[in-house]
C-alpha cells in the first residue's frame, strides 16, 4: 500500500519542482531498487551515465544524481520482486558496458 503511494506520487511528479519529493521517496524505507532505478532514469540518469551532463545540468541535479548513483551502486536499496525494465536500447546498453557502467544500471529487474 505504501509502495503504491510512493509510485503514484512519483508518476505524477513534475520534475521542474526540484528534488525534494524524489529525495523523500528515496528516503522512505519502502523504496526498493526498482523504484530507485526508476527515479534515476526519470531524473535523466542517461545523461549522467553518458557523461554529457556536465554541460547541461544544474549543480543541484549533479549532486542529486551522483548521490543516487552511488547509493544504487553500493546496494543501498534492496531488490524485491517488483520488476523494472531499464529504459535503454540494446545498443545503448552495449555502449555503456564498453564504458564499464555497472550492470545494476543496465539489467532489467
Amino acid at each position: 500500500m505504501i509502495y503504491n503511494h510512493l509510485e503514484k506520487t512519483l508518476n505524477g511528479y513534475n520534475w521542474d519542482d526540484g528534488f525534494t519529493i524524489p529525495k523523500k521517496i528515496l528516503g522512505n524505507p519502502h523504496c526498493d531498487l526498482a523504484l530507485a532505478l526508476k527515479i534515476f532514469y526519470l531524473a535523466d540518469g542517461f545523461a549522467y551515465l553518458d557523461g554529457f551532463a556536465e554541460k547541461t545540468k544544474s549543480k543541484e541535479w549533479e549532486q542529486f544524481i551522483y548521490s543516487l548513483y552511488t547509493d544504487i551502486w553500493s546496494n543501498k536499496y534492496r531488490k524485491n520482486r517488483r520488476p523494472y525494465k531499464i529504459p535503454l536500447t540494446k545498443v545503448q546498453k552495449y555502449k555503456f558496458r564498453k564504458k564499464q557502467v555497472p550492470e545494476i544500471f543496465l539489467t532489467d529487474l
